[in-house]
Protein backbone atom coordinates (compact mmCIF):
# COMPACT_ATOMS: atom_id res chain seq x y z
CA UNK A 1 0.00 0.00 0.00
CA UNK A 2 2.82 2.24 1.02
CA UNK A 3 4.85 1.35 -2.31
CA UNK A 4 1.34 2.34 -4.06
CA UNK A 5 1.44 5.69 -2.65
CA UNK A 6 4.84 6.21 -3.24
CA UNK A 7 4.36 5.16 -6.89
CA UNK A 8 1.55 7.58 -7.43
CA UNK A 9 3.55 10.57 -6.01
CA UNK A 10 6.36 9.99 -8.20
CA UNK A 11 4.22 9.99 -11.32
CA UNK A 12 2.73 13.23 -10.01
CA UNK A 13 6.06 14.97 -9.79
CA UNK A 14 7.25 13.56 -13.22
CA UNK A 15 3.79 15.17 -14.95
CA UNK A 16 4.73 18.28 -13.17
CA UNK A 17 2.91 18.35 -9.85
CA UNK A 18 5.92 19.51 -7.65
CA UNK A 19 4.12 19.57 -4.79
CA UNK A 20 3.91 15.84 -4.90
CA UNK A 21 7.71 15.84 -4.56
CA UNK A 22 7.48 17.52 -1.55
CA UNK A 23 5.55 14.82 0.27
CA UNK A 24 8.06 12.45 -0.57
CA UNK A 25 10.88 14.75 0.77
CA UNK A 26 8.32 14.86 4.11
CA UNK A 27 8.14 11.21 4.26
CA UNK A 28 11.61 10.21 3.82
CA UNK A 29 13.44 13.26 5.33
CA UNK A 30 14.56 11.62 8.85
CA UNK A 31 15.86 8.47 7.16
CA UNK A 32 17.59 10.61 4.41
CA UNK A 33 18.90 12.66 7.06
CA UNK A 34 20.10 9.25 9.23
CA UNK A 35 21.80 8.20 6.48
CA UNK A 36 23.63 11.31 5.83
CA UNK A 37 24.67 11.39 9.40
CA UNK A 38 26.31 7.97 9.76
CA UNK A 39 28.58 9.70 6.56
CA UNK A 40 29.36 12.40 8.12
CA UNK A 41 29.39 12.69 11.72
CA UNK A 42 28.02 15.99 11.84
CA UNK A 43 24.50 17.43 12.21
CA UNK A 44 25.41 20.54 9.91
CA UNK A 45 27.11 18.24 6.88
CA UNK A 46 24.06 15.92 7.77
CA UNK A 47 22.03 18.33 6.47
CA UNK A 48 23.66 19.70 3.83
CA UNK A 49 24.40 16.32 2.25
CA UNK A 50 20.17 15.32 3.00
CA UNK A 51 19.46 18.31 0.53
CA UNK A 52 21.98 16.97 -1.94
CA UNK A 53 20.73 14.17 -2.09
CA UNK A 54 16.83 14.41 -2.15
CA UNK A 55 18.24 17.53 -4.84
CA UNK A 56 19.59 14.21 -6.91
CA UNK A 57 16.66 12.42 -6.54
CA UNK A 58 14.61 15.06 -7.95
CA UNK A 59 16.89 15.62 -11.22
CA UNK A 60 16.98 11.83 -11.38
CA UNK A 61 13.32 11.04 -11.28
CA UNK A 62 12.46 11.66 -14.58
CA UNK A 63 14.39 8.11 -15.27
CA UNK A 64 12.84 7.04 -12.54
CA UNK A 65 11.38 3.06 -13.07
CA UNK A 66 8.67 1.54 -10.78
CA UNK A 67 10.53 -1.79 -11.07
CA UNK A 68 11.97 -1.16 -7.54
CA UNK A 69 10.49 0.57 -4.44
CA UNK A 70 11.03 3.91 -4.11
CA UNK A 71 12.83 3.93 -1.06
CA UNK A 72 14.95 1.44 -2.36
CA UNK A 73 15.97 3.55 -5.34
CA UNK A 74 16.35 6.58 -3.00
CA UNK A 75 18.75 4.80 -0.61
CA UNK A 76 20.71 3.77 -3.82
CA UNK A 77 20.90 7.97 -4.26
CA UNK A 78 21.70 8.49 -0.84
CA UNK A 79 24.86 5.57 -0.42
CA UNK A 80 26.25 6.98 -3.55
CA UNK A 81 26.32 10.51 -2.29
CA UNK A 82 27.67 9.37 1.11
CA UNK A 83 30.37 8.01 -0.60
CA UNK A 84 31.01 10.74 -2.70
CA UNK A 85 31.20 12.89 0.48
CA UNK A 86 33.69 10.59 2.12
CA UNK A 87 36.07 10.76 -1.19
CA UNK A 88 35.28 14.75 -1.42
CA UNK A 89 36.29 14.74 2.32
CA UNK A 90 39.38 12.60 2.04
CA UNK A 91 40.60 15.30 -0.06
CA UNK A 92 40.19 17.93 2.51
CA UNK A 93 42.65 18.73 5.51
CA UNK A 94 40.96 18.08 8.82
CA UNK A 95 40.99 20.58 11.82
CA UNK A 96 41.77 19.53 15.05
CA UNK A 97 39.53 21.26 16.97
CA UNK A 98 35.81 20.51 16.53
CA UNK A 99 33.19 22.77 15.04
CA UNK A 100 30.91 21.88 17.89
CA UNK A 101 31.52 23.60 20.73
CA UNK A 102 29.08 23.19 23.90
CA UNK A 103 27.32 26.15 24.58
CA UNK A 104 27.64 27.73 28.57
CA UNK A 105 24.29 26.50 29.47
CA UNK A 106 25.11 23.26 28.17
CA UNK A 107 28.60 23.30 30.46
CA UNK A 108 26.52 23.71 34.17
CA UNK A 109 23.31 23.62 35.11
CA UNK A 110 22.47 23.50 38.86
CA UNK A 111 19.94 20.58 38.68
CA UNK A 112 22.15 18.45 37.60
CA UNK A 113 23.98 15.67 39.87
CA UNK A 114 27.73 14.53 39.42
CA UNK A 115 26.30 11.26 38.85
CA UNK A 116 24.11 12.76 35.99
CA UNK A 117 26.76 13.78 34.44
CA UNK A 118 29.12 10.79 34.27
CA UNK A 119 26.40 8.91 33.27
CA UNK A 120 25.91 11.32 30.30
CA UNK A 121 29.30 11.47 29.39
CA UNK A 122 30.35 7.50 29.22
CA UNK A 123 27.05 7.03 27.55
CA UNK A 124 28.41 9.90 25.05
CA UNK A 125 31.59 7.77 25.28
CA UNK A 126 30.25 4.86 24.61
CA UNK A 127 28.11 6.08 21.49
CA UNK A 128 31.45 7.92 20.16
CA UNK A 129 33.23 4.51 20.04
CA UNK A 130 30.24 3.01 18.66
CA UNK A 131 30.57 5.31 15.95
CA UNK A 132 34.29 5.04 15.45
CA UNK A 133 34.00 1.13 15.60
CA UNK A 134 31.62 1.01 12.50
CA UNK A 135 33.66 3.77 10.67
CA UNK A 136 36.24 0.94 10.52
CA UNK A 137 33.58 -1.95 9.21
CA UNK A 138 33.81 -2.83 5.48
CA UNK A 139 31.87 -0.29 3.04
CA UNK A 140 29.92 -3.11 2.67
CA UNK A 141 29.27 -4.49 5.88
CA UNK A 142 28.58 -0.49 6.82
CA UNK A 143 25.59 -0.53 4.49
CA UNK A 144 24.65 -3.86 6.05
CA UNK A 145 24.58 -3.16 9.11
CA UNK A 146 23.46 0.57 9.41
CA UNK A 147 20.08 -0.36 7.29
CA UNK A 148 19.57 -3.56 9.96
CA UNK A 149 20.13 -1.55 13.24
CA UNK A 150 19.86 2.16 12.23
CA UNK A 151 17.04 1.84 10.27
CA UNK A 152 15.60 -0.78 10.69
CA UNK A 153 15.03 -2.74 7.67
CA UNK A 154 14.57 -6.28 7.31
CA UNK A 155 17.12 -8.50 5.72
CA UNK A 156 15.11 -9.08 2.69
CA UNK A 157 14.66 -5.30 2.11
CA UNK A 158 18.46 -4.93 2.38
CA UNK A 159 19.07 -7.10 0.05
CA UNK A 160 16.54 -5.51 -2.14
CA UNK A 161 18.47 -2.17 -1.47
CA UNK A 162 22.01 -3.37 -2.20
CA UNK A 163 21.29 -5.77 -5.17
CA UNK A 164 22.27 -8.59 -2.68
CA UNK A 165 21.73 -12.54 -1.91
CA UNK A 166 19.67 -13.09 1.62
CA UNK A 167 22.25 -15.33 2.25
CA UNK A 168 25.27 -12.79 1.73
CA UNK A 169 23.37 -9.88 3.55
CA UNK A 170 23.15 -12.45 6.86
CA UNK A 171 26.95 -13.44 6.05
CA UNK A 172 28.06 -9.26 6.14
CA UNK A 173 25.78 -8.66 9.26
CA UNK A 174 27.43 -11.42 11.14
CA UNK A 175 31.07 -10.58 10.18
CA UNK A 176 30.07 -6.67 11.09
CA UNK A 177 28.65 -7.57 14.39
CA UNK A 178 31.95 -10.17 14.49
CA UNK A 179 34.28 -7.02 13.99
CA UNK A 180 32.30 -4.67 16.35
CA UNK A 181 32.41 -7.18 19.23
CA UNK A 182 36.32 -7.55 19.02
CA UNK A 183 36.40 -3.91 18.09
CA UNK A 184 34.42 -2.65 21.00
CA UNK A 185 35.76 -5.61 23.51
CA UNK A 186 36.60 -2.65 26.49
CA UNK A 187 32.60 -1.89 26.06
CA UNK A 188 31.27 -5.13 25.69
CA UNK A 189 30.93 -7.69 28.80
CA UNK A 190 31.66 -11.25 27.82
Amino acid sequence: MLEKTDLILVEQTQSGQLEAFGLLVKKYQQRVYNIAYRFTLNIDEANDLAQEIFLKAFRALPNFKSSSAFYTWLYRIAQNAGVDYMRRKRTRPEYLFPDEFPNDQQLSHPRVTDSQVVSTAEASEIQNQIKRAIVRLSPRQQQVFVLRYYQDLSLREIGEILGLRIGTVKAQLFNAIRKLRQLLADYVDA
